[in-house]
């Protein structure tokens, strides 16, 4: 019996065509479009769902909760083997991890896009597209939480990481990420995340911004914010977690605010720790109330910061472990 996946597009590169100026448009293709170029109808049963057709940085927490809801509706169906959710490669890792972060079932949700358009020379839709429906499909994939697959790649949506702006191999993961590989429709999987996390999704979400600390940074940006309806914040710091000392003193007049603020780290590998003991180290920072952000980059802490705040959740003990 043909195992049976959902296919959800919402736009980006793979779903583009180049218009009279040759300029690449987002959406412009349907998934039966694109999906009469994979050749996997004598495998795999698809259910297919169009449901937005945007470029990836026009999506919001709109388009993030509606997605979400079409999940897991499409979950209810037990016969469902797991999930293939087309994206533009833009804001993909952040909906990936989203996705992960408010859906629990053992099923596989796989996030791809393409780096180049289907009408572009070596293309990269039909090979992703194509490997994403057959670890969808896959028994051994189950567990697996929410990941990409890309360029041949399995990586776990917690540590995915767009790491080249045009090549199609566009996404990977420095460290703990990859989970595996499809080698002539073979799924290798060789690892599989130990721990989940659940939230609850919301019609609105608390406003979390990102301030990255480099050599001379001044309290400009975190003074302005001070002034705004912010209630979260991701610093990154410089190694271990260091901040100007500028910006410390901002940073301390916020969290006396009650602004959550999560420290992280500008680095690829390795996680904030107060190692050091001066103004304006993760130490120094940690006694003025700074949540120490463990090995997350500063994007995936912003959506878990929001989710949390969200919730009403303050074990922020979690994004260190």
């Amino acid at each position: 019996m043909k195992k049976k996946v959902a296919l959800i597009t919402t736009g980006g590169t793979i779903a583009s065509t180049r218009n009279a100026s040759n300029k690449l448009e987002s959406g412009k293709l349907s998934g039966n479009e694109i999906l009469a170029m994979c050749q996997l109808e004598q495998e795999i049963s698809i259910v297919l769902v169009d449901l937005f057709q945007v470029p990836s940085m026009h999506m919001t927490f709109d388009h993030l909760n509606r997605l979400h809801e079409t999940i897991m509706e499409l979950l209810e169906d037990e016969t469902l083997a797991g999930i293939v959710v087309t994206h533009g490669t833009d804001s993909l890792e952040e909906t990936a991890y989203f996705l992960d972060l408010t859906i629990h079932d053992k099923r596989p949700i796989i996030v791809t896009g393409s780096q180049k358009s289907p009408s572009d020379p070596g293309t990269d839709v039909y090979a992703n597209l194509r490997n994403s429906l057959l670890v969808a499909a896959d028994d051994a994939s189950d567990n697996i939480g929410t990941c990409v697959v890309f360029n041949e790649k399995i990586v776990h949506a917690k540590y995915v990481k767009k790491i080249h702006s045009s090549s199609i191999n566009g996404f990977g993961a420095i460290g703990y990420g990859m989970l595996g590989f499809i080698d002539n429709d073979e799924v290798m999987i060789y690892q599989k995340p130990t721990k989940r996390e659940h939230y609850n999704i919301h019609a609105r979400y608390p406003e979390v911004e990102i301030v990255y600390a480099h050599l001379g940074a001044s309290a400009t940006i975190l003074t302005l914010l001070a002034q705004t309806s912010v209630q979260g914040i991701v610093l990154v710091g410089a190694g271990r977690g260091q901040i100007t000392p500028s910006m410390t003193t901002a940073v301390a007049k916020l969290c006396a605010q009650g602004v959550k603020v999560v420290l992280t780290t500008a680095t690829e590998e390795g996680r904030v720790f107060p190692t050091y003991d001066y103004y304006g180290s993760a130490h120094n920072l940690a006694q003025l109330g700074v949540i120490m952000g463990g090995d997350f980059d500063a994007k995936k802490a912003a959506l878990k910061l929001r989710l949390m705040l969200a919730n009403d959740d303050t074990d922020y003990a979690t994004f260190m472990h």
